[in-house]
């Protein structure tokens, strides 16, 4: 079969490999589709290699249909609608570390058990949809480490696949007011569609300004005036993002830093201290996981059309890598036939 593996940096292949085996514990997953993260473009970025110096294969935002099974898996059977965790497989990530990759026609998922390393379809989800739930679930996570609830005024820097999953949750959540952030007018446009109130192009205008007139003032620090928003999500790690959010909030307001930082950030503790801000971080989701798998069928269609930019056939993967890294573009969809 063919498979997608990382070999130097900025270069992957599709190779000949060999179709992977089904041990006793294990089972065979027949791919149906499988998203393009961001994460998989750096690892294409950096060359990065497994553990063993060889080739990384790529894939983790899958969905599939069991083709066989191992004679000691007793929770699973053929035929069964799944989505394939990244984050419970044998300690390591699919995709991301190790031989198993979910761009290829089949992944094996060795110790596979129900409602760990894969998790059942609800019958009316399609399973194309189904593969948006890793990034939707990332994004999930994200909102609730801010404790946002219908009375949150939200701004989230950065409209990407993750930004945009935070905008449709804290949306869905009846959230007083979103403001999404990009110097992307494209994804701008995808963030209105999400549920954002009102987009900010850091380009084009004055962030803390515009702030001010959506969301007002806060009570001054010291001397200093502040906007009005009740938490911040930083979902971009661009240059300058943190500080400018600690200059301008408001006493005792919230910080949820999602965004992955490659190089050390100085943090300005005196206004952090003056303004007694609340900085946290969003990591592991495997609840929301399970969260966004029954959720989903409930999202409105025309959402989640304004979220997958684009689909492509494995036999156009090179194509579809390529739109991926546009800023264009939100979420990117692989499919098997």
């Amino acid at each position: 079969m063919k498979a997608v593996r990382v070999l130097t940096p900025g270069n992957y292949s599709i190779d000949d490999v060999p179709m992977p085996t089904c041990g006793p514990r294990d089972a065979l997953v027949k791919v149906a589709a499988c998203g393009i993260c961001g994460s998989d473009i750096h690892f294409v970025k950096w060359g990065t290699l497994r553990d063993d110096g060889l080739p990384m294969a790529l894939g983790h935002e899958a969905t599939g249909i069991i083709e066989s099974v191992g004679s000691e898996v007793d929770t699973l059977t053929p035929g069964m609608r799944v989505f394939i965790s990244p984050t419970a497989h044998d300690g390591s990530t699919i995709g991301a570390g190790i031989h198993d990759g979910a761009f290829a026609s089949h992944v094996a998922i060795r110790n596979a058990v129900l409602g760990k390393n894969l998790l059942s379809i609800p019958d009316d989800l399609d399973l194309r949809r189904a593969a948006l739930v890793e990034p939707l679930a990332v994004g999930l996570h994200t909102v609730n480490r801010g404790n946002s609830d219908e009375t949150t005024k939200a701004v989230v820097y950065g409209c990407g696949p993750i930004g945009l999953a935070a905008i449709l949750w804290l949306s869905r959540r009846n959230a007083s007011h979103i403001v999404a952030i990009d110097i992307a007018d494209e994804r701008l446009e995808f963030a209105r569609r999400m549920g954002a109130h009102a987009t900010i192009n850091p380009k084009l205008e004055d962030v803390e300004a515009r702030l001010v007139e959506l969301h007002g003032n806060g009570p001054n620090v010291k001397t200093k005036a502040t906007v009005g928003t009740d938490v911040f999500y930083d979902l971009a790690a661009g240059p300058g993002i943190l500080d400018q959010v600690i200059n301008m909030a408001k006493l005792r307001s919230r910080v949820v830093v999602g965004a992955i930082y490659f190089e050390p950030v100085p943090i300005n503790f005196r206004e952090l201290i003056l303004r007694e801000l609340e900085i946290t971080t969003a990591g592991p989701y495997e609840q929301e996981l399970r969260d966004v798998l029954a959720e989903l069928p409930h999202v409105n269609g025309e959402v989640l059309d304004a979220y997958v930019t684009g689909t492509y056939p494995f036999e156009q993967f090179d194509e579809a890598f390529i739109v991926a890294k546009q800023p264009s573009s939100a979420k990117i969809l692989v499919t098997f036939e």
